[in-house]
């Protein structure tokens, strides 16, 4: 007898480690082999080291730790590698570089006319080989390849900040990846694995006719007008303050993923309170490293169960 789809579901525990030569499921004959598995003396078997997922009766393994697969809607920080004809490409930490169209950015000023040839010959001053980005997965391709955008306020070219590279595994995507920080600075939580901890997002003030603009637009107006040049236009005065808050968040970050901790903003802020007894320096250190590890880690785990 053939289970129904709800009854299917019931038997795969989603949350289940695998290893190689593992069967998957009790009841094979009730469900079809997917990617990550093949048949085995009539037994579904997992190929890879991971989780067992479940699509109506279609059985998938998924490794823990794998190259970034974007989706439409993840917020990225990547850097541009290449500067080609009405195109950047851009390090996602994917399999493929990124694609971002000189029609999906919001180009100086803040304007969302029709780009042309004289935009196109000024690619290289907008974005440059090696400058960071934040944006947003629009679309992705067949192959893979993701194109970008970052048509609204809050994308752009990013600065004075520290980019820390962590597995994409470990990134929790939430609602939320632009996060201001009680401690003065702010942190972008990249879903392809790249955290960016800097002074502050951009602000946005009012218009005299209504709209909205924000600082990044009145800087870039600045640039139109050959006031201030681009590779000025980012750059402001830190406090020290600030900065000793920056490279603290940024030492935890590194924690949390030395130790594969799932990195959001709970976690994130959960660490840099419980680390404040110690020197910054100190949390390279084996020895409270490991202490601290175990402390959030309980900490955490004791929030998720009073939750639930």
């Amino acid at each position: 007898m053939m289970l129904s789809m709800s009854e299917a579901r019931t038997d795969i525990d989603e949350t289940k480690i695998v290893i190689p030569g593992q069967p998957v499921c009790d009841a094979p004959q009730q469900f079809m082999r997917g990617h990550g598995t093949y048949t085995r003396d009539g037994e579904i078997v997992s190929s890879l080291s991971g989780v067992v997922q479940q699509l109506n009766r279609l059985l998938m393994v998924k490794t823990i730790k794998q190259r970034y697969a974007g989706e439409v809607g993840d917020v990225v920080v990547a850097r541009v590698v290449e500067v080609q004809s009405k195109r950047w490409k851009c390090d996602v930490t994917s399999r493929l570089h990124a694609n971002l169209p000189l029609g999906s950015v919001l180009l100086p000023g803040g304007d969302f006319r029709r780009k042309d040839v004289e935009d196109e010959e000024k690619m290289s001053e907008f974005l440059k080989k090696g400058e960071l980005i934040c944006a947003e997965v629009q679309q992705v391709q067949h192959d893979g390849t993701l194109m970008l955008h970052t048509r609204n306020n809050k994308y752009g070219k990013l600065q004075q900040g520290i980019m820390i590279k962590v597995p994409p595994h470990l990134i929790k995507k939430s609602k939320k990846h632009f996060h201001t920080l009680p401690y003065g600075m702010a942190v972008i939580i990249g879903c392809n694995g790249n955290v960016w901890v800097t002074p502050s997002l951009p602000e946005t003030t009012v218009e005299e006719d209504g709209s909205h603009i924000t600082e990044f637009q009145e800087r870039s107006k600045d640039v139109a007008h050959k006031e201030v040049s681009f590779e000025n236009m980012y750059f402001q005065k830190v406090p020290q303050d600030v900065r000793l808050a920056m490279i603290r968040v940024a030492a935890c970050i590194r924690l949390l993923r030395d130790y594969s901790i799932a990195i959001f903003l709970n976690s994130l802020t959960t660490c840099y309170e419980m680390s404040q007894p110690y020197d910054i320096k100190e949390l390279s250190e084996q020895d409270t490293s490991s202490r601290l590890a175990y402390l959030i880690a309980a900490r955490l785990m004791q929030e998720f169960s009073s939750q639930n």
